[in-house]
């Protein structure tokens, strides 16, 4: 995959392929190439190929060329293009993740708050269970203390009754017989 990429490579390349690799014509390849040997007269850029007997400029020259005439037509190089593509996909990544991580601090939220609310839920069921335990007490003990208290009454009607049944024993013989009519 690594290999298919295009990656701006310069070498050594005479006036006729400046033209033809930049799509520039003679006339403003000469006028960029002066402009450089302008700027640049101790960097020997320019020079005739013995070989081919042609003026030749060298690699580093044709690289500044290649950011001249970039800058002219305000082009990027294919090294900037990949750089550019790869920071595109690095920053949504990161916004991927950015999102999935909301997302996982949403459901955690989500989660807690459904946690929350069964805890209340729970703790409410508990406390009604509770009430109910406590007023089905609280009626027993009622019921209890109404018991108590009629077990009281009676017992105080017995006593009532145990002392008059000794009253009336003790009353003479007579006296009870009298009494009944």
């Amino acid at each position: 995959m690594e290999d298919k990429k295009p990656i701006d490579v310069f070498y050594d390349m005479d006036i006729a392929q400046i033209c033809q690799h930049f799509s520039k014509s003679r006339n403003t390849v000469d006028k960029a190439i002066a402009k450089l040997v302008k700027d640049n007269p101790d960097k020997d850029w320019k020079y005739k190929n013995p070989e081919t007997r042609r003026i030749t400029i060298k690699a580093e020259g044709i690289e500044h060329l290649s950011k001249y005439f970039r800058k002219e037509k305000h082009e990027i190089s294919t090294v900037e293009m990949e750089l550019r593509y790869e920071n595109e996909k690095l920053k949504a990544i990161i916004e991927e993740k950015e999102k999935a991580q909301e997302k996982i601090e949403e459901l955690y939220k989500e989660r807690l708050a459904l946690e929350i609310e069964k805890n209340k839920q729970t703790f409410l069921l508990e406390n009604q269970t509770k009430d109910e335990k406590i007023q089905k007490l609280q009626h027993e003990n009622e019921v209890l203390r109404e018991e108590a208290e009629s077990v009281e009454q009676m017992r105080q009607k017995i006593e009532d009754y145990k002392k008059k049944e000794e009253e009336y024993n003790s009353k003479s013989f007579f006296y009870r017989l009298t009494h009944k009519f």
